[in-house]
């Protein structure tokens, strides 16, 4: 029985071996995913790809992790050549390519490997005790709110940007009134929530968001939900109304009314065209073990990643040729 378990570990490793030389892959490579900061879902979004594509790359090959620069932000670190991959929001990966919103030039390094990672949505949560219900009222009442977001670059702070310009606010209005508008590190954010020393939270989430999720438990946090008025205005803009499910934190009973948009792996046009294909592929086929890593993946459907067009992004020669093979567009 050992014998023969030794046999078929043989014969994975040559047709594995096998599989990587027919995709022209005999040397290392060393590759730089853009992701967020410590602690985001993104950047373990990062780690999580790292694990599964160093069991395919050559031996020697390396994937750095880069803690920054979120779902805008990477656009930008891939357009000067210091990251191979970006994961981008949808909308974000459409401004950037015709530079728009928050980009001041179009960025045209950008393809797409793999699209509708997860589903995310615009979250803003106030603690409880804040007195905050809406940010209607807010703006109503001019009051003095602590608001934190995450570091300038990312998507949540573009989009805090323009959830607060929706509502008829801007950051310096809001410092007028006695309050804050404060873009910082996610832990930052977090302590801050938990401490008293911030009111509302206005983040890209995902259903079960760690440090959200872990927020929950101790801070006692309201889900606010957007009018459709405020969802009409901001659609325009490349989001999607959807709905944060109910009970996707503790505390939170209702569905809640949002927009959102998913996550989409891009890489820049000179990522060699085997190592794109086999990115790819490990990407689409491993959905169980990325569910392992982050529960965000769950709303990942594998037989739809080849979408990307709708956010402005071609596929990645190397993309195009798996998804094509595996009969998902023709």
């Amino acid at each position: 029985m050992k014998k023969r378990f030794v046999i078929m570990g043989i014969i994975f490793v040559l047709l594995f071996s096998m599989e990587v030389q027919a995709q022209g892959l005999k040397e290392p490579v060393h590759l730089r995913i853009g992701t967020m900061d410590l602690g985001s879902a993104h950047y373990v979004y990062g780690a999580v790809f790292a694990k599964v594509w160093r069991n395919v790359l050559p031996k020697g090959s390396t994937i750095d992790v880069l803690p920054y620069a979120g779902g805008v932000g990477n656009a930008l670190v891939m357009d000067k050549d210091d990251a191979d991959l970006g994961l981008l929001f949808g909308a974000a990966a459409k401004w950037a390519v015709e530079g728009k919103v928050v980009y001041p030039k179009k960025i045209d390094v950008l393809t797409g490997l793999v699209g509708g990672l997860d589903q995310y949505y615009i979250g803003i949560m106030a603690t409880k005790r804040s007195g905050v219900t809406s940010l209607e009222e807010v703006a109503r009442k001019k009051m003095p709110v602590r608001i934190v977001t995450q570091p300038q670059g990312s998507a949540s702070e573009a989009s805090t940007r323009l959830v607060l310009e929706a509502y008829g606010m801007t950051y310096d209005q809001i410092k007028s009134w006695g309050g804050s508008v404060t873009p910082t590190a996610t832990s930052v954010v977090q302590a801050q929530m938990a401490d008293g020393k911030a009111d509302v939270w206005i983040n890209m989430v995902v259903a079960g968001h760690p440090a959200i999720s872990e927020l929950a438990i101790s801070t006692e946090l309201l889900f606010l939900p957007m009018s459709e008025q405020i969802i009409k205005k901001l659609e325009p803009l490349g989001y999607k109304k959807t709905f944060l499910p109910a009970k996707s934190f503790k505390g939170q009973e209702r569905d809640v009314p949002l927009i959102g948009w998913p996550t989409i792996l891009a890489a820049r046009k000179d990522v060699k065209f085997e190592v794109a294909y086999l990115l790819t592929k490990t990407i689409v086929e491993n959905k169980p073990e990325l569910v392992k890593g982050h529960a965000g993946f769950k709303d990942f459907h594998p037989e739809e990643a080849w979408k990307i067009q709708a956010f402005g992004l071609s596929l990645h020669p190397g993309a195009d040729k798996y998804y094509r093979e595996k009969g998902m567009m023709k």
